[in-house]
Order: C-alpha cells, then sequence, then structure tokens
C-alpha cells in the first residue's frame, strides 16, 4: 500500500482578484498612487498614466513562477551572464564589471574532479534490498525495480 502526496500542501491559498494574491494588488495599487502623486507635482499631464503604468509594472515584476518572482529572476539571469561573460574572457569590459561587483566568476568553472569526486568517508550503500517503482500503482503487484547481487541472476 502506497499513498501519492500532494506537492503544496502547507501552502496557504491566498484570495485575491483574477489569480492575483490580495497582498500583490495592494502593492501594485498603493505603490501606482505614490507615483501618481509625485508625478502631479513634475508632470500634471502624464501623472495618471504613469501611476498606472508603474502600478501594472509592479504587478507584472512581482509575479512569481518557481517561488521566485519575475524581477528576481531577471537579476539572476543577468548575474548569470555577466558570471559566464567574464569567465569566458578575463580582460573584458564585463569582466571589469563583475571584478567591481566583486562577483565570484571561479564559480563557472567547474572541475570534474572536484564535481564527480566521492564524498570522504563515504559510506557503503547496499541496495540490493531497495525495490524501486515509477508508479505507486506497482507498489501492491510488487512489479518494482530490484537490484540484483550478480548480472543474469532470476529471482522469483
Amino acid at each position: 500500500m502506497s499513498a501519492d502526496f500532494k506537492s503544496h500542501v502547507l501552502l496557504r491559498d491566498e484570495k485575491g482578484f483574477m489569480g492575483i494574491p490580495f497582498k500583490r494588488l495592494l502593492l501594485a495599487g498603493t505603490s501606482g498612487g505614490m507615483v501618481y502623486a509625485v508625478a502631479r507635482f513634475a508632470a500634471p499631464n502624464v501623472a495618471v498614466p504613469a501611476g498606472a503604468m508603474f502600478g501594472l509594472l509592479l504587478l507584472t515584476f512581482t509575479g512569481t513562477r518557481g517561488g521566485l518572482p519575475l524581477w528576481q529572476r531577471w537579476i539572476y539571469g543577468l548575474r548569470g551572464m555577466v558570471l559566464l561573460l567574464a569567465a569566458r574572457d578575463a580582460d573584458s569590459f564585463v569582466a571589469r564589471i563583475a571584478r567591481a561587483l566583486e562577483l565570484p566568476v571561479d564559480v563557472v568553472k567547474l572541475d570534474a574532479l572536484q564535481v564527480f569526486a566521492p564524498p570522504h568517508g563515504a559510506i557503503e550503500v547496499d541496495v540490493r534490498e531497495w525495490v524501486t517503482f515509477a508508479h505507486s500503482e506497482e507498489a501492491d503487484r510488487d512489479e518494482g525495480l530490484v537490484f540484483l547481487d550478480t548480472p543474469l541472476e532470476v529471482r522469483l
């Protein structure tokens, strides 16, 4: 007997409008209102469109996918691009920017001897007693993947 688990059991569903949580709507609305208030002093003719556009941009950039908001994914993407370009050419303008921002360029360069090295003091794991299933329904029929002691061993 096996059980299927939901992936987001601890995630609370928030109420909002059209799938957008209320916190994001509140943040976008108040930020757009603040931009409107400040823009009325500088350029009263474009204050309403500026506030509305800022609110919509903020609503878009705070949308999450995979647990990260769009603005953070863009920053990580830009950081990764700078690191890769700096690792490719150490004398370029981008490499100087990476050094000025103190980005660790050595992180990009992977050494297979270090990445795939076995851990120190590794514990031997005997997987011969394990049974692996592709689907939970197979657990009831004993049709899983079994590790054998020797090749061509038949297990009945």
